[in-house]
């Protein structure tokens, strides 16, 4: 079985004077990693308002906070953005009949025996590396796996998974996540990225999904950057839910990455209480495309047990796509996505603004079109088909 980490745990801050205190930078991400808060009870030492939620909570999944994320967290308002995506509620007791699914994306129907491969898509791969995350998000669409012991990637099955996609010459389009693939040493990301990259030279695009890079941004070293940039890895997408998460800090490792030659993206999930308002999206996606971290995807939240409470309506992620277009950059608007139960896949969330209606006359068509002010204008030309004559020699 994989070992991520393996070293002898250092103290948890226990009082908010000494976590205050505490400077990520003056240690290995090692030891901030052996750091992390693991109950509840630890984090009533360090914030006010902490829930005191039953351990059957934990029973279903568990608690991991790095001593950063802490640090960011409001300690007097339990409603702090960042305390909400990661401290265990009441709300999660609660099992409202369509948020029972352990596996609502149907995941599972498309992996591939024997590997930790989810093949989806014709022509790209889901390469679940590890079962390991630095900080647990509450709503994580991976429970089921994530940090569970009995849900470790074993490396025989990352073998297999390596096999899979050397002798399938069709995959052009890797992504590794899991998890977290950063939870990895360099030593083990250099082994396996090289063994992709060996084995595998029709995979034109290898790419990375990590929130770790976020929750513990000191894990982003000059010698993870160089292995990175050795294989060829070409895009991180990174998660970011709230504008309290981007710090000086993140800015300077995310610029790291950068140098190293990689295209940088940002994806996010819409939660309610969190996230779901115009003028935090908006702040949210200006400061990423100003640190060179193009929005990618926004999420609905999927319906996995314990996180119902976060699910913001179909009609309000409308909203706040139609609160984003054209009032910001347009390299700044993120494409609004829910993922499909049951394997259906990706499926965008985008407002009408071009409608082809009928003409009262029945002549033909014509097609109505709206701007991001609320301006319209009909445009009758685009409901024809001119067909033009053939040119004869």
């Amino acid at each position: 079985m994989l070992q991520t980490v393996d070293f002898a745990p250092p103290k948890v801050f226990m009082s908010y004077e000494e976590l205050q205190a505490y400077d990520p930078e003056s240690e290995s991400w090692q030891k901030q990693f052996a750091r992390r808060y693991t109950h509840h009870a630890q984090l009533q030492g360090v914030l006010r308002h902490v829930e005191d939620v039953n351990d059957t909570v934990y029973n279903k999944f568990a608690i991991a906070v790095t001593p950063y994320m802490a640090k960011l967290m409001d300690r007097d308002d339990p409603n702090c953005p960042i305390r909400m995506q990661y401290l265990p509620s009441f709300h999660e007791e609660t099992k409202p009949g369509f948020a029972t699914l352990l596996d609502q994306l149907g995941e599972e129907g498309d992996t591939i025996p024997g590997t930790s491969i989810v093949h989806r898509y014709p022509r790209r791969v889901l390469f679940l590396v590890s079962n390991t995350c630095a900080t647990l998000c509450r709503f994580c669409t991976r429970k089921r796996m994530v940090s569970q012991p009995s849900g470790s990637v074993h490396k025989d099955e990352i073998e297999a998974s390596i096999d899979y996609i050397a002798n399938n010459k069709n995959i052009d389009d890797v992504l590794l996540s899991g998890g977290d693939p950063l939870t990895f040493t360099d030593e083990r990301l250099d082994e396996i990225l090289g063994q992709i990259r060996t084995r595998a030279p029709h995979v034109r695009f290898l790419r990375i999904g990590s929130r770790m890079v976020v929750q513990m941004p000191t894990r982003v070293t000059p010698e993870l950057c160089a292995v990175l940039e050795k294989h060829r890895v070409q895009m991180i997408n990174i998660h970011i839910n709230h504008p309290k998460e981007i710090t000086p800090l993140l800015r300077r490792r995310v610029k790291l990455l950068q140098k190293a030659g990689i295209m940088m993206g940002l994806q996010t999930v819409c939660l309610k209480g969190v996230n779901d308002s115009v003028e935090v999206m908006r702040e949210l996606f200006m400061q990423s495309i100003e640190m060179g971290v193009r929005p990618y995807y926004v999420y609905s939240t999927d319906m996995v047990e314990g996180a119902h409470h976060f699910i913001v309506p179909h009609r309000r992620m409308l909203e706040l796509y139609e609160g984003l277009r054209g009032w910001i950059s347009g390299p700044a608007v993120p494409t609004f996505i829910v993922d499909g139960l049951g394997g259906l896949g990706k499926l965008p969330i985008i407002p009408s603004y071009v409608r082809e209606e009928a003409l009262p006359d029945g002549s033909g068509t014509t097609v109505k079109c709206r701007n991001y002010a609320g301006k319209t204008v009909e445009m009758p030309g685009l409901g024809q088909d001119f067909s033009l004559p053939s040119v004869s020699n």
